[in-house]
This record gives structure tokens, C-alpha cells and sequence, in this order.
């Protein structure tokens, strides 16, 4: 037992002398290979760069590169390829942009709509990237989403067919779009041919009398209160592409026909209180 002592005392001993040696004679501590260690490091890929550059975006610029914000500049794409808006286009534009500040309202869980809103009418105004990289950054943020991307090809050709036809700089766009987000063939055709195949179709003109009761309005009722109607009526039967409702459901079959007629009832009932006011 006293040898065993002894022996752990001596080894103590000795590793408290080289530990003194060490601490006092810095020149004898192994060198790291500080070479090896700096391309270790060059080599190193930070997986939270993206998160970093996307925390450093002002909110403008993170709404602008989200799906969202894509999708308003594509819609501003297609409204000013012809260079002539209807006004249900108008109407269908705004009422998208209103569902997307409401959206991102839910998202950020903040009321701050109007500056939302704000930011989505400048995206929409000043937008000036091309579509091509619009749609590829779209695409990029909808991996595996392929029902979502169908949808908003569907919802451009049903914008772009709001004033009755489709526009070749309308019809050019929608095709990049849909090429660059790998919409099957058979797919686009058939969202192509159905629309095509409505529009064609001559459209039966409706009476005042029924315009006035498609809408649900009279005709002593202000152009003021018709046009509010007709606002609200868009509104409620306007397509829907947000991925919180209906993605399921088919823009052709839900909204397109109902909102053609409610249109054409408007402009009926336009056209009708304008001779009306001009013979006055």
C-alpha cells in the first residue's frame, strides 16, 4: 500500500513539472498546421448563408422574391404585354393582389395590410425583370408543387381571355411560362383548349332585364351603386390561385363562365345608361 503511494506521488510529480515546462516554454508547444486549417475552412459551405442574405432583405425585396410577390410581377408581365387592360382584367388583378396582402398578413401574423399592399401595387408598377427569370425563380420556390404551377398557368389564361380573346404577346407569355414550369404537354393543352373552346363559342347577348337581374340590380339604381355590385360580384366569384383555398377546384369550370356573364351584364347596363345619360 505504501509503495503504491509512493508511486502515484512520483507520477504527480512529474506531470506537474511538465506541465510547468510547457506553460514556460511556449517555443516547445506543437505548431498547428495552419495551412491545412485555412483551406478547411475556404472549403467550408455555411448552410445559413441563404437564411443570412434573406434576413438581410429589406421587406420589399423579401415580398418581391417570394411566391407571392412573383406572382404579382407575372401578372403585371401579362397586363402589359398588349398594352390595353379591360376592366374585369382590372378588376380580377386587384382583387388577386388584395387575397395576397391578406395572405401575407396571416403569414406575419402583423396588420400592416396597407403597407403590404403598398409594396404589391409597386411590384406590379415597376416590375422589370423578364419573364423568363420571373418564372425561374418562381419555379425554384415550388419544387414538387406542380398542382400549384398549373394553377397559375390556368389563372393567366383566364386574365389574359377576360376581355373576350387572347392576344399573341398574351398567348407568348403564357406559353414561356408554362415551359418554364415544366407543364406536361397534355396538361396546358387541355387548360388551352377548354378556354379557346369557350370563347369561340358566340356568346348570346343578354336583355337589359337580364342584365339588370344578373347582376341584382334595378334600373332605377345609380351607375354609383351598379358599379359597386358589380365590383362586389367579381370579388366573390373571381379565381382563386392561393394555396390556402380550392387548388382542387377548376378556374374554367367555377369561375369563368359566371364571371362572363356577370361582365357582360355590366357592360350592357353601361352601355344602356349611357345612351341614357346622353339623351337626357
Amino acid at each position: 500500500m505504501e509503495i503504491l503511494l509512493l508511486v502515484t506521488i512520483v507520477i504527480i510529480a512529474i506531470a506537474m513539472i511538465n506541465f510547468r515546462d510547457y506553460l514556460n516554454h511556449p517555443q516547445k508547444r506543437p505548431q498547428i498546421n495552419n495551412e491545412e486549417k485555412d483551406s478547411e475552412l475556404s472549403e467550408y459551405q455555411n448552410p445559413y448563408k441563404n437564411q443570412e442574405q434573406i434576413s438581410s432583405l429589406s421587406r420589399e425585396e423579401k415580398i418581391a422574391k417570394s411566391e407571392y410577390g412573383l406572382i404579382v410581377a407575372l401578372l403585371s408581365k401579362l397586363a402589359q404585354s398588349d398594352g390595353k387592360v379591360c376592366e374585369l382584367e382590372l378588376e380580377l388583378m386587384e382583387n388577386t393582389i388584395q387575397d395576397i396582402a391578406d395572405a401575407l398578413c396571416l403569414q406575419s401574423a402583423m396588420n400592416q395590410k396597407d403597407e403590404i399592399l403598398e409594396i404589391l401595387h409597386k411590384i406590379f408598377d415597376f416590375t422589370n425583370e423578364s419573364v423568363e427569370s420571373l418564372t425561374r425563380s418562381y419555379a425554384t420556390l415550388t419544387k414538387g408543387q406542380y398542382k400549384s404551377r398549373l394553377k397559375l398557368v390556368e389563372y393567366l389564361l383566364a386574365l389574359a381571355y377576360a376581355d373576350g380573346e387572347l392576344g399573341s404577346e398574351e398567348r407568348e407569355i403564357i406559353l414561356d411560362v408554362a415551359a418554364y414550369l415544366e407543364i406536361d404537354n397534355e396538361d396546358f393543352n387541355t387548360l388551352y383548349d377548354t378556354f379557346e373552346e369557350f370563347y369561340a363559342q358566340k356568346q348570346v347577348d343578354s336583355t337589359l332585364q337580364e342584365a339588370y337581374a344578373t347582376l341584382g340590380v334595378s334600373e332605377e339604381d345609380s351607375m354609383e351603386h351598379i358599379k359597386k355590385t358589380y365590383k362586389n360580384l367579381v370579388r366573390q366569384f373571381h379565381p382563386d390561385i392561393l394555396y390556402h383555398k380550392g387548388l382542387e377546384q377548376s378556374i374554367m369550370e367555377d369561375s369563368t363562365k359566371k364571371l362572363q356573364s356577370i361582365n357582360q351584364a355590366y357592360q350592357i347596363i353601361k352601355k344602356h345608361k349611357k345612351v341614357e345619360s346622353t339623351a337626357e
